[in-house]
């Protein structure tokens, strides 16, 4: 029969598990056999106790010991008294402890129900401050916005006086200078068909092209109005040697820079039975709603355009701060 590895190999674990299982044995057997021995050493140390306690009580008699017990007894009634008494002050001392436990839960349950916190008020407490503030603070805001604006629309309000101060200074102006205007154009009416020499200077005074260029047409229109009958006159009498006889006529505006006013100088001339128109400023304004007439030679009651080189007599001289009116007579 032949053994196989294998097998030899299972035998020997099986072996060696025996071997543990009896090693286990042999350690519960010793245990055991150790509790046993202190077993017997107890009781065999009760034995000798109890052979002592044999050994005094055969040396006393029943007499002594019923003495003693007799002496005893009292003494144990009395303990037994102060036991029952011990226990009653016991369970006196248990029942006030729990009515005074019982009383104190009472009252901190009271405190504690009368200091609770309430939550929901205190959260609504909160968000109510918070509001305030925040109101507050909005309050300050529209406060400072209101300071500032009031602070801008008294600016503003500064601002407009002043230029409403200035408009009426402008117009005041104006005013002035249309009066003086008009009296010129009504001295020019006046004088100019007498034959009289006159010469306006303005540098005080400014106006609007739109005026301007009215006043220059009026203008116009009347020197050739006197001009056809000068030429009319003078086809007539034809003198032999008459005397020229001339008006200009000198309108100042405001300043280039701001209107575009314009001055124009008329020459009657009898001999030569014409009348000149220069302009010093040939451009128009662009404020000006009507065109300012360019210059034209006056003959024989009929305007042609063609522009002439004004004479020496007739440049008319630059604006002063004043008004000034010259009337020279002529001879005819």
């Amino acid at each position: 029969m032949s053994v196989t590895f294998e097998q030899i190999i299972l035998d020997a674990k099986r072996i060696a598990n025996r071997l543990k299982d009896r090693e286990a044995l042999g350690d519960a057997l010793l245990l055991e056999s150790e509790s046993v021995n202190k077993h017997i050493e107890s009781m065999r140390q009760f034995q000798d106790d109890i052979d002592i306690l044999n050994k005094l009580a055969r040396d006393r008699s029943n007499n002594q010991l019923i003495t003693i017990i007799h002496q005893e007894n009292p003494q144990i009634r009395e303990i037994q008294q102060e036991n029952r008494l011990l226990k009653a002050a016991l369970e006196d001392h248990q029942h006030a402890l729990e009515h005074i436990m019982s009383k104190y839960r009472e009252h901190t349950q009271a405190k504690i129900l009368n200091t609770k916190v309430n939550f929901v008020e205190a959260f609504t407490r909160h968000h109510r401050s918070a509001d305030i503030e925040r109101r507050d603070e909005l309050i300050r805001q529209q406060t400072a916005k209101i300071q500032e604006m009031a602070a801008v629309m008294q600016r503003v309000s500064q601002m407009d006086e002043e230029k409403v101060n200035q408009e009426q200074e402008v117009l005041s102006k104006l005013m002035t200078e249309n009066k003086g205007l008009r009296e010129l154009l009504e001295i020019s009416r006046k004088y100019g068909s007498g034959g009289q020499k006159m010469l306006v200077d303005d540098k005080s005074t400014q106006t609007d092209s739109y005026l301007l260029d009215g006043l220059i047409e009026a203008a116009v229109t009347a020197r050739a109005n006197v001009s056809k009958q000068a030429t009319a006159t003078t086809t007539s009498l034809s003198p032999p040697s008459p005397q020229p006889q001339t008006a200009a006529v000198c309108t100042a505006g405001s300043a280039p820079a701001q209107s575009g006013a314009s001055s124009m100088d008329v020459t009657v001339s009898p001999k030569t039975s014409s009348t000149k128109l220069t302009s010093d400023d040939p451009a128009p304004s662009p404020n000006s709603k009507s065109p300012v007439a360019n210059p034209s030679t006056v003959s024989n009651g009929v305007a042609t355009n063609s522009p002439t080189v004004p004479s020496p007599s007739t440049v008319t001289p630059p604006p002063t701060a004043s008004t000034t009116t010259a009337v020279t007579p002529s001879t005819s």
